[in-house]
This record gives structure tokens, sequence and C-alpha cells, in this order.
């Protein structure tokens, strides 16, 4: 008998798609740190999800003469426990058929801490439905995806049967493993799975949630299945097709050496494949964290020649640059100063300048609809694009500066210096009012504010860039990722690091545009509360400025807002 779902009226057909089992209130572990992600958004800043595993608790067998309704609570906490001992008490309380069919690991639904939790309900059918509000959920390759604000609740629909001693048991039921968000903290933990650019410079991090018991395995299988579905065209791996690992486990040593031994395979990659792999593992291990790596194919050793050395997390080495008044300036050592080698920008209207992460191009937007460059050594500024109403431009790493129109027709445009544009491909913005855009520093990922014509139709988005061997944009992923789900309307978007967006808006609890950080795959975070109208980000939380309506320029200091200067407007780091 096939299990069903029955989503409540309303309820998006994804939602009631994603089939979770389980649930449950487990107790909260006394002593634990957590990170602060319970409840769809919270206020506060961030702390490192570097966890050690925690001791889960133990589930509980079926009780002699349950009803069905107490079976099933019962079975959603041991269900919620099943980390602790591979979900083998939770199995008991299934009928032998649907213990096969089962497979608990297949998704993680998350459900507010602070919310009361799943209702169980016995149906007059024989039936037993758990309602559960959603806060995330996280797929069977660890990739996790915040609700929606006033997302409604699930419906789960399990059908029981007597065994041959008259006990209940439940014989259909969904997949997946259902937890409160206090759980998850603990049962979880964010691990960037790494894979490298086209041109094998810079690693380009894939978050993913991992079972804090089984981390490293889990991480090295992921590596090895290869990138999720919206990064996949624009980043490379060292790991063969069909590569997987022979045993079970990654083991690590006492000393902190991770064994990640191959299943044998029909041809060994070429030797500078082996050699990208092996620093892939690295830096993806490096994270839970290890202290070397150690490969064998078949029990047999995998030489590496010469690991190359990526760039990873670049930070910028100078910054934020605004404007004050028609001058472009820049913070340097606590005071803002103008820059002597650009040219007078008076009566030119100039918003929102972008500068490369290497300082060589620096661009304007001249009134709404012109881009200029601003040549070294104050030479006069040169058009090097027109359009109606231009998106504040990005600068990525290979010199290409993206915008677009605001209004979109579902492209974006790149334009070098020379004035070479590249139309790039974006169809999920047509129609759309295109607010931000940033492009990482890894070049590899850009990230889109974007409305519709509805009010509550915003959407923060991460897609992928593909580049030919010049480095010459040529498409983008047309199924973007959807991040900062909890976050109800945005304005402006900048990149904190590899895996961090901060992001100008507004939430459910905070309804003014304030900071808030945004995981590329995880949970929102909402800073400090500070009313602002422009952001920037350097690399790291602290590195975030943000300029209010007066004009103020304030900064990060410890869990509060400083004031920088005054009188400065669209602040900017290089990228």
């Amino acid at each position: 008998m096939s299990p069903r779902l029955r989503p409540r009226p309303g309820t998006a057909a994804a939602r009631a798609a994603v089939a979770l089992v389980v649930t449950a209130a487990m107790l909260a572990l006394a002593g634990c740190v957590s990170i602060p992600t319970s409840g769809p958004i919270r206020t506060g800043d961030v702390v490192s999800t570097e966890q050690p595993g925690v001791p889960l608790q133990l589930p509980s067998d079926p009780v002699v003469d349950a009803e069905p309704a107490e079976l099933v609570r019962g079975f959603l906490l041991a269900g919620a426990a099943g980390l602790a001992d591979e979900f083998v008490v939770a199995r008991k309380f299934l009928t032998a058929r649907a213990s096969d069919e089962w497979d608990p690991r297949a998704h993680v639904t998350v459900y507010p801490q602070r919310s009361s939790g799943p209702q169980v309900e016995p149906q007059e059918d024989g039936t037993v439905v758990v309602t559960v509000p959603v806060e995330a959920t996280v797929d069977e390759a660890g990739r996790y995806a915040e609700a929606a604000p006033g997302a409604l609740d699930t419906e789960l629909v399990f059908e029981l049967a007597r065994d041959t001693s008259g006990q209940w048991r439940i014989s259909a039921l969904p997949d997946g493993v259902l937890m409160d968000a206090g759980n998850f903290e603990v049962s979880y933990r964010a691990v960037p799975v790494y894979f490298a650019s086209q041109d094998r410079t810079h690693l380009v991090p894939d978050l993913r949630w991992f079972a804090t018991a089984k981390t490293p395995t889990l991480a090295a299988s992921a590596l090895l299945w290869g990138p999720s579905p919206w990064l996949r065209d624009a980043v490379v791996s060292g790991a063969p097709e069909g590569a997987r690992l022979s045993t079970e486990t990654v083991t690590v040593s006492e000393d902190g050496v991770a064994r990640v031994d191959l299943a044998e395979i029909p041809t060994l990659p070429e030797q500078v494949d082996r050699n990208l792999l092996h620093a892939q593992l690295t830096e993806t291990l490096r994270r839970i964290p290890v202290t070397g790596v150690e490969v064998t194919v078949g029990g047999l050793p995998w030489r590496e020649t010469s690991v190359p050395v990526l760039q990873r997390d670049v930070a910028p080495t100078s910054g934020p640059y605004m404007l004050v008044g028609d001058t472009l300036s820049v913070l340097r050592d606590g005071v803002v100063e103008p820059l002597e080698d650009v040219a007078d920008l008076t009566g030119l209207d100039p918003r929102h300048p972008a500068i490369g992460p290497d300082e060589s191009i620096r661009v304007v937007l001249s009134g709404t609809g012109r881009l200029l460059l601003l040549p070294p050594g104050g030479g006069a500024p040169q058009q090097l694009l027109t359009g109606a109403t231009l998106v504040p431009p990005s600068v990525d790493r290979h010199g290409w500066v993206w915008t677009g129109e605001r209004a979109s027709d579902g492209t974006l445009l790149a334009v070098d210096a020379a004035g070479d544009v590249a139309p790039v491909d974006a169809p999920w913005l047509e129609g759309r009012t295109v607010r931000s855009l940033r492009v990482s520093r890894d070049g590899a990922r850009i990230a889109v504010v974007s409305a519709g014509t509805a009010a509550t139709d915003v959407e923060i988005t991460v897609t992928s860039v593909v580049r030919d061997e010049d480095g010459r944009p040529t498409l983008a992923s047309p199924e973007p990722l959807a991040v900062g789900g909890a976050i109800q309307d945005a304005l402006e978007v900048a990149w904190v690091d590899e895996v961090t967006l901060a992001v100008l808006g507004t939430s459910a609890e905070l309804g003014v545009p304030t900071t808030h950080v945004v995981p590329v795959g995880g949970p929102t975070v909402a800073l400090t509360l500070l009313e602002g109208r422009g952001i920037a980000a350097g690399r790291g939380r602290q590195a975030i400025y943000v300029v209010d309506e007066a004009g103020t320029l304030l900064a990060r200091q410890g869990n509060q807002w400083k004031n920088v200067a005054d009188g400065v407007r669209d602040p900017v780091f290089p990228g």
C-alpha cells in the first residue's frame, strides 16, 4: 500500500510533495551549545557552525497495546532520535514491508522550535494524520531550503495495520525524517563541499548539511557525486564519473588524518584531475575539521604529484568605496578620502560605483541609464553602455562589468573595459524588476534580488555563470537557487564570504529594511536592528557596512553598529 500525503488546501504542490516522516519533540539536550537558527528567523550575530558531535537521546520501543495515535507519537519520537541507533528502534513501529520501503534519510523536514510541534489526529478511516509547520527542508544530498514566510502546515498521512500478535504497526508512511530546529542544530552541521572554477584557479563551495555523526563520510560522498544541478555547469571536479567510496565510512585517525578509499574504477583519471580531487577532498574535509587526507583506490595508494593550491574565499584588499557628493571616495584607516586618480564627476549625476577585485576597473552609473568607465590616472570617463534604467553594476575577477535593465526581458548584460557586450540569458528574470546583483569573488556565481508584480513576489536567487576559455560569460544556470526564504522584501545584496550573503530587507519580525545574513543554503539570521538604505560587505560579518537614510555610514562593531562617516551614499567593496 502506498503512503499518502494530504496537503491542506492552498499548499504549494512542491511543498506537498516533500514527503517526510518523522518528527518530534525530542527533549532539549542539557548543556549543549547550538547555532542560532531556531525559528524562521532570529536576531543577533551568527556563530560558527563547526560544532562537535553531540550525544543524541536514545529512542524507546513501542508501548504494548498502544492505540494508533499513541503509536504514531512514539514513532515520531523514535524517528527524531533515529540518528543515535541508525533508526533501529524506529523501524520497530513499522510492519516488515513498511520497514523495508521506508527511507529515513530521504529528507529532513525542520519545524520551528517555538511552535506547538506536530499535531497527531486519528481519522475515521483508520489513518493517523500528522500536521506540522515547516521551517525548512533538507534533501538527501544535504541541500537546505528555507520555507517562505507564512508557509502552510504540511499534513502527513500514516496507515496502520495489526500484526500477528494484535499490535498496531504503521503499514505505510512517507519517507524522510522530521525534527524540530533545536534538534536539527545539534544533529546536523553545515559543510562547504568544494569544486573548482572552470579555470581551476578558485575553489567554489556548494553548501550542504550532514549528520554530525557521519560528516566525513557524507561530505566525501557528496563531493564524489558532484555539484548541485544549479552549479554543475560552472565548476569542474577531479572526481571521475561513477566514483564512489569503497566502504560506508571515511575513517579519521587519532592524529586527524582522514582516509578516503575509493572503489576501483575502470580507468583512473589523468594526473591533473587526481591532484585536483585531492585538493577538493582536503579543503572539504578540513572544514570538519581534519588535519590531512590520504586517498587510496581499492586499498592501493593514489599517487599525487603536485596538489594545486586554489584560492578560496578571497578577501577585498580595500574599501568600502562610496560617493561623497560627486566624488568617488574610499575608507582608509577609518577616514573617508577622495580618490585622486579619478576624473571629476561633477554634472554626471554619479550613482552606484563598482570596483574590480584587483581595483584596475572602476565604473559608475551616470543617472539611471549610462554606465561609465573611470580610467586610471584621472582620464575622462568613457561610456561603456546605455539603457533605460540600468541595475547597479558589479565587476567580476575576469574584468567583466555586470548590469542589465531593471525591467528585465530575461537577459543580464556583461561588458568589458573595451566596450564588448556579452548578453547572458537569465530567463527566470523575464518580466521581473531586478533590484540588485552581485558577482561572487570566485566569479562562478551571481546573486540577484528581483521583484514581480505582486508585493509579496520578491526573490533572492543565486545562479552559476558559465564562461568560455577566455573568461567571457556565456550562460547562466536556467534554474537558480532560491535563498533567504524568510525575508519578505529585499532591496540590496552583497557577498559576505564564499557561502554567505548580506541582504538589506524586511522580514516577519523586522518590518524595516535591516541587514540579514543569508547562507547560500541555510537559515536566515537578522543582525541587530538598523534601518538601512545601502549595504556593502568585505569578508566576514564584522566587515558589513550600512548607509542609513541620513547618509551615515555605519560599521559592525561586536553586536552593535558604530558611526564611521556622514554624507555618503552607495557604499561598495571591490567585486
